[in-house]
């Protein structure tokens, strides 16, 4: 197994994904790998807000501990998976592609990331 950073370029490179980001819970960024485009420090903030709203939203419905949130957003969806205690992945996929092979490898590699914290 690769290194986080040779993990986090090999998501990147994928053709459904638009970029791709490791974030403390802090909000701050541990590694990204996102593109010009994104606004790096916003999204990492945001998506520590995001997970702890659902997380809430969890609680509330009694569903159970939250690993993963798909937001479906115009210019592709955007995946929030929990990594542990204390960091979130964040993938911004693109438009009109099948995230479900995507979903499935965030699932079964969640740990193997984990570890690299």
């Amino acid at each position: 197994m690769g290194g986080l950073r040779e993990i986090m370029q090999g998501l990147a490179s994928r053709d459904v994904i638009r970029g791709a980001a490791i974030v403390g819970d802090d909000g701050l960024v541990i590694h990204d790998a996102l593109t010009a485009e994104a606004d790096g420090e916003a999204v990492a903030a945001l998506a520590v807000t995001t997970m702890r709203h659902a997380e809430q939203f969890g609680g509330a419905g009694r569903c159970g501990t939250l690993r993963t949130a798909v937001l479906d957003f115009g210019n592709g969806p955007a995946i929030l998976t929990a990594l542990g205690a204390g960091a979130t992945l964040v993938v911004l996929a693109r438009p009109d592609r099948d995230l479900g092979p995507l979903l499935f490898e965030l699932r079964t590699r969640r740990d193997s990331l984990t570890g690299l914290l």
